[in-house]
């Protein structure tokens, strides 16, 4: 008897690594999703029933991906959560109860008006609609309620120094009911009215407010592609402004690839060298929004993941290295990393990571948006001294950070002169830079392991804080305020009743109630 030789089993064209949920690209429906090593990189992949089948890579190094996942710390809960867990992520937001991280960075859109129509914007702009201060000032005070007090929070639109009441904003934040709970207003801004309105420039400097400046290349040509006009001259402009002023500011570079991702390098040492910059917060594009939608038809072969853009770094400064760049625990691992530069008393900035014990180093990053400044970063400066004396050998650089750590140490945690907190935060600002890389998610690689633990929340006037992510790609382009016409969201997230949603009760997140068993 003749058996047939049965055909050959095919592999699967990947290696699973894990689960998740995420969104159909073309009707933004839940689906399933894997994670899969292929190729040496790593992929999400998905399958729409309407649409069929999607996959984006989410990681350049496998290594790099599996590595990253071991920084995490448990999350903070906030005060009180907004809504119930009645649909499963991401249909529940804000915040609902399973989000397992507070709001450490708020963003609060005050209008949707924008004098630049960007190519890779990644809001929907429809320049009608500007916050009342009822409603701002309601929408601080549900923030502080569920947070307490705040490191900063940011005011954007749209462009939010076109709003009219802007300044009035800014000093309800800083002097008003809430004073000394918001430590920093940080303005996301293309910095037109800086450049040009003397008045205006004078006026930020004395509200106290930071600028966050979109500052995304340093050679002309470049604007036009990701901006839609030539604005070199224009940010230039913004900057000696900065300069003269001494206004306080962050610089975020949208970096796209192929169009500005070889000048990471120079707009890194652009910024270190600029005094006024307390930190750089470099965002690789997002396929979302009015523009991002548009840019490219599909994000294959454009997406920049946090691996190529620690290389890029690598390669465009010489001096900070991939290895200098850590997941902060504050969020997700894929979502930001991080690393800070401490000034020597030469001048030189060096990366803390190559004298702090790193994993110190993270814990004061843990839940946090910028690095800790109590007790926790004296502990880490003492160990840092002790490990340089105690080493066998001691270089020329060794000796320049060990006098660099005890000038800062004897200068901002004197026992004889003790500093207030408000003090300490702004020596420690003074004498050292961050550089962010904030990775957003559209809808071809949006991850709900990512939204859950996500810090980076958009603020509400009815007092729900919407994970950064999740409004961008579900909920945005049906909000009423700015589209009064849209369908409403669907199914709805169920809100809490007032006074309802305390993580403070018995039965809060984050504990774990055992059923009693009784003995038979």
């Amino acid at each position: 008897m003749n058996i047939d030789a049965l055909p050959a089993k095919r592999n699967r064209d990947g290696a699973f690594f894990g689960f998740t949920r995420s969104l159909c690209p073309s009707c933004r429906k839940v689906v399933d999703a894997h994670i899969v090593f292929r190729d040496a990189q790593v992929w999400m992949q998905k399958k729409c029933a309407a649409h069929g089948f999607f996959e984006t890579v989410i990681s350049s190094d496998i290594d790099y991906y599996v590595r990253s996942l071991n920084y995490t710390k448990p999350g903070t809960l906030p005060y009180a959560f907004a809504t119930k867990v009645e649909h499963g992520c991401p249909l529940d937001c804000g915040l609902c109860e399973d989000h397992l991280q507070h709001t450490c960075s708020p963003i609060f859109e005050i209008n949707d008006k924008c004098d630049l129509t960007c190519p890779i914007c990644i809001v929907r702009n429809q320049q009608g609609y500007s916050i009342s201060e009822q409603d701002f000032r309601q929408g601080v005070d549900r923030l502080i309620a569920k947070e307490g007090e705040l490191a900063t929070i940011f005011l954007s639109g749209g462009e939010p120094t076109l709003h009219p009441q802007f300044f009035d904003f800014v000093d309800y934040c800083l002097r008003g009911p809430h004073r000394g709970r918001i430590k920093r207003v940080l303005i996301s801004t293309h910095g037109k009215k800086l450049a040009r309105d003397r008045r205006f420039a004078e006026r930020f400097k004395a509200s106290g407010a930071y600028a966050s400046l979109q500052f995304d290349t340093l050679k002309p040509g470049v604007y036009p592609k990701l901006r839609g006009v030539e604005l070199i001259d224009q940010k230039m402009a913004a900057i000696e402004v900065i300069r003269e002023l001494d206004i306080p500011t962050v610089l975020v570079p949208t970096i796209s690839k192929g169009d500005n991702s070889d000048e990471l390098g120079d707009l890194i040492n652009f910024g270190v060298e600029l005094p006024q910059c307390s930190s750089i917060v470099i965002q690789p594009m997002a396929h979302t929004g009015d523009g991002g939608d548009g840019f490219h038809a599909t994000p294959a072969g454009h997406r920049l993941t946090m691996p190529e853009v620690h290389a890029l770094i690598e390669r465009g400064t010489g001096w900070l290295k991939q290895q200098h760049f850590h997941p902060v625990p504050c969020s997700h691992p894929s979502c930001y990393t991080a690393t800070y530069l401490f000034r020597m008393n030469d001048g030189r900035y060096l990366p803390l990571p190559d004298f702090v014990d790193v994993r110190q180093y993270l814990d004061a990053m843990a839940n946090r948006a910028i690095i800790r400044t109590d007790s926790g970063l004296e502990r880490m400066i003492l160990d840092s001294i002790t490990n340089l004396w105690s080493a066998t050998k001691v270089g020329e650089d060794s000796e320049v950070i060990l006098a660099s750590l005890k000038t800062f140490l004897k200068d901002t945690f004197n026992s004889r002169n003790p500093l207030s907190a408000a003090e300490i935060e702004q020596r420690t600002e003074t004498r050292s830079k961050a550089i962010f890389i904030h990775a957003f998610m559209d809808a071809w690689d949006l991850d709900v392991a990512r939204l859950k633990k996500c810090c980076t929340h958009y603020v509400m006037p009815d007092g729900r804080l919407m994970p950064g992510c999740s409004y961008n790609n579900l909920y945005r382009h049906k909000d009423p305020r700015f589209f009064p016409l849209a369908e409403p969201v669907s199914p709805a997230p169920v809100r809490f009743a007032e006074g309802e949603g305390r993580s403070d009760n018995a039965d809060r997140p984050g504990k774990v109630r055992l059923p009693v068993l009784s003995g038979s």
